[in-house]
């Protein structure tokens, strides 16, 4: 069984830190005050002048501050996740090998290499990193799927399991299992394992 883990709002701290460099390096104006994520389409909820000059700020000019700079959703998920993939995993009661991977769909130009520095970072030791540019091509590499993304999560093919990060913007997505955060699913080995034998709509 293969799990892979999207990055952006799950271990990347992708839209809040996209929120900070909008308004410092493209709107010095935006207002915050009534303002809410009610999409993952960063273009769609930001006012930009084009979609070039989306295009420019988001791969091109703040890409390093967006994609590398990026500070983790949770503080610790590094080595959580390094516990996660040597220890807790290795320990299940499961008679499935378990491989885990990394993804993040809508990867171009400087945001690849930058995606590769922040899991420099990161210092685990997945093997496995995919930057499709189809992002429903992640659901062919993996059975289960750690994401915030509700197009992913409404993609989710018969027979594969999704689990959902909570997100001001997927919250009515649904999903088989729904967690707050990536560090409430990964140090869980009880639910991890009710999960590979086949439990679903489980909510923490």
């Amino acid at each position: 069984m293969r799990i892979a883990i999207d990055l952006n709002d799950v271990v990347r701290d992708f839209s809040n830190n996209f929120v900070r460099y909008y308004i410092e390096g493209y709107d010095h104006e935006f207002d915050l005050s009534d303002f809410e994520f009610w999409s993952n389409d960063m273009q769609a909820v930001f006012p930009f002048k084009s979609q070039q000059a989306y295009f420019n700020f988001v791969y091109n000019d703040f890409a390093f501050e967006l994609y590398g700079k990026c500070g983790t959703c949770t503080k610790n998920i590094g080595a959580e996740l390094n516990d996660w993939t040597e220890k807790t995993i290795k320990d299940l009661d499961t008679d499935e090998d378990i491989e885990v991977m990394f993804v993040s769909p809508m990867e171009y130009g400087l945001s690849i290499g930058n995606t590769y520095f922040f899991l420099s970072k990161l210092g685990t030791k997945i093997r496995e990193v995919y930057l499709p540019s189809d992002s429903l091509t992640i659901w062919d590499k993996c059975d289960v799927l750690v994401t915030a993304n509700p197009k992913l999560l409404e993609s989710k093919p018969e027979g594969k399991i999704s689990i959902k990060i909570k997100a001001e913007y997927n919250k009515d997505t649904e999903a088989d299992y729904t967690y707050k955060d990536l560090s409430s699913f990964i140090t869980k080995q009880e639910k991890l394992e009710e999960l590979l034998n086949g439990f679903t709509n489980k909510e923490q």
